[in-house]
């Protein structure tokens, strides 16, 4: 049986990889501002469809159960400021969690207002499950209902589910559309795609006379961030 990091390498999930990241063409076309944050459980090339966010951090998973990349941390610890990104992609690196829930927690800490959230998983239900226990091992699939369950746990709203992948584990190379998939078995398919937005606050902040307005944000290191820095 093949090791965990290995499956990604395999011809069939870097053809869905690539699906799943055609999928996200219509969501990033619409997104803008400073930073944002991307996070997988392995490392390799990343190329983002078209978007207007001016700095992407991608962190990757190790052997070690950490997030490398740019800095180095738990999942479960995010050393980045509040706020800190106007988009944040999660495309299957809670699966490779045991505190999937903290780390979402912290995802929803990091994400600034009106930020919007990509979250991809594998369909714990789905026709690619014998395949994935086959060819890996240690994950924790979570289904999308689940995984909306727990953003708005956290004051983040799911506005679309999507199922970008395929219904069985094949390697079709340039076979590849960003236009979501009609089939009524979609839902039986190999992954799901969730898009979230993190709502602005309805209250209205008191503003004490003479206060300067805040500075923009953009992504930066939590005080202390750096003991957990390689």
């Amino acid at each position: 049986m093949a090791e965990a990091p290995d499956i990604y390498t395999s011809a069939p999930m870097q053809d869905l990889l690539a699906r799943e990241l055609a999928a996200l063409a219509p969501m990033l076309s619409g997104a803008y501002g400073n930073c944002g944050l991307v996070l997988r459980p392995w490392s390799g090339s990343l190329v983002l469809p078209p978007h207007r966010i001016g700095k992407i951090i991608e962190l990757n998973g190790d052997e070690g159960g950490l997030l490398g990349g740019a800095v180095r941390c738990a999942p479960w610890q995010l050393p980045f400021a509040s706020e800190s990104f106007n988009l944040l992609i999660a495309q299957h690196a809670l699966e490779r969690i045991a505190q999937a829930d903290d780390c979402l927690a912290e995802c929803a800490r990091v994400l600034a207002p009106e930020g919007i959230m990509l979250v991809l998983g594998f369909n714990p239900l789905g026709t690619w499950r014998p395949w994935l226990a086959r060819h890996s091992r240690g994950l924790r699939l979570c289904s999308a209902q689940a995984c909306k369950a727990r953003l708005a746990g956290e004051g983040i709203e799911t506005l679309q589910v999507h199922f970008p992948g395929t219904l069985w584990p094949r390697a079709r190379p340039g076979d590849v559309s960003t236009r979501p998939t009609r089939s009524p078995f979609a839902r039986l398919g190999s992954s799901w795609l969730l898009v979230a937005r993190k709502r602005r606050s309805t209250l209205t902040p008191i503003r004490l006379r003479g206060a300067m307005r805040e500075p923009a944000r953009t992504a930066q290191l939590a005080p202390g961030a750096h003991r957990n820095c390689a």
